[in-house]
């Protein structure tokens, strides 16, 4: 696999953007209202919060699923 780096702000922006597109799928109307709003606020909160372990774990995370997927694939 090719080696690659996740750093902490690209860990942090990846959690927040999956919170984003799941507020936005599930939007009731066409546009975001207060309460989406302030969902997403305390989303970026809590991420731009999380400690340097939970970053680590993670980017760990993030990398054994993708070692997984291209594992799957060279399989096929």
């Amino acid at each position: 696999m090719t080696e690659l780096h996740l750093s902490d702000e690209l860990i942090k922006d990846f959690i927040y953007s999956v919170y984003r597109k799941e507020v936005l799928i599930n939007l009731q109307g066409v546009v975001l209202t207060d309460e989406d709003k302030d969902k997403l606020h305390e989303k970026r909160d809590f991420v731009n919060a999380l400690s340097e372990q939970d970053l680590d774990e993670f980017r760990t995370w993030v990398m054994d699923k993708l070692q997984r997927l291209e594992e799957t694939q060279i399989k096929r």
